[in-house]
């Protein structure tokens, strides 16, 4: 049964500990913006929704509210693809118009990794795991090209065995499809059990549930926190914080077990 945490972030009787989360698994899975690095903190995602917007409609035609009210880009790349692609249409919908759009969002994606911020601890968490023999990887609905550009750059792709971006080719595969997830665990040749899914949103906790993967929450925002809890996240957090600490805990009794043999 899946544990939950109430929304101030306490744990009870069924939530999961961090430190059996972090010891169970044998590779952790971490979505990019939010838990690694705060990739449109200063780049808002309104202008590229519009441009995305216009570019399909005057090829598309009218779109449909879900779509054009919305000023999530990565939502509308699904919706484009999954509600309107495939439709019946007088005069057909061209798949140039569907990938000049996902190529907006990646040139936007390529903008952003250039002042894009770390998440605090997450440099510590990342070398304490790695220190535990903790295999790591990348899902992302963010292309793979700037991701490995921005982890590079900052000294942290060493870590990571592997990256998993959008599908360019198809993107009904973004998360909370659970595509990618799967994929990161047949590239490590691992139970998905015995991985442990990080991220901020919704959509990482449904697809790594879909893909029976352990699933740790990082938010600071506390309705989704508890959201999450409520939807069966093994266990929810606000900053990585308590995550480092753990893994640095986990670490050192490593070390000292080490020397005692």
């Amino acid at each position: 049964m899946r544990t939950r945490q109430n929304s101030a972030g306490r744990t009870d009787g069924r939530q999961k500990s961090l430190h059996g989360l972090l010891a169970a698994a044998q590779a952790v899975l971490f979505d990019f913006d939010g838990p690694v690095c705060g990739l449109f903190a200063r780049n808002p995602t309104a202008p590229a929704a519009k441009e995305i917007q216009d570019l399909v409609r005057a090829d598309w035609g009218e779109l449909p509210p879900s779509v054009e009210q919305s000023q999530d880009w990565h939502g509308i790349l699904r919706a484009l693809r999954q509600d309107m692609f495939e439709e019946a249409s007088p005069a057909g919908r061209r798949l140039e118009t569907l990938q000049r759009a996902e190529d907006v969002v990646t040139q936007y994606e390529w903008l952003a990794i250039q002042d894009a911020d770390l998440e605090p601890h997450v440099e510590e968490l990342l070398g304490h795991l790695s220190h535990l023999g903790k295999r790591m990887a990348v899902v992302s609905n963010n292309a793979e090209e700037p991701i490995r550009k921005y982890l590079d750059a900052n000294g942290l792709l060493r870590h990571f065995e592997a990256v998993i971006g959008r599908d360019h080719d198809e993107l009904r595969n973004m998360k909370p499809n659970p595509y990618g997830v799967l994929r990161a665990v047949d590239l490590l040749d691992l139970s998905s059990g015995s991985c442990l899914m990080v991220g901020d949103q919704l959509s990482d906790l449904h697809a790594a549930e879909s893909a029976g993967v352990p699933f740790l929450g990082t938010t600071d925002n506390g309705q989704r926190r508890a959201e999450m809890s409520a939807l069966g996240a093994d266990s929810v957090v606000a900053t990585l914080e308590p995550v480092a600490a753990c893994a640095k805990s986990l670490a050192e009794r490593a070390v000292q077990r080490s020397d005692q043999d």
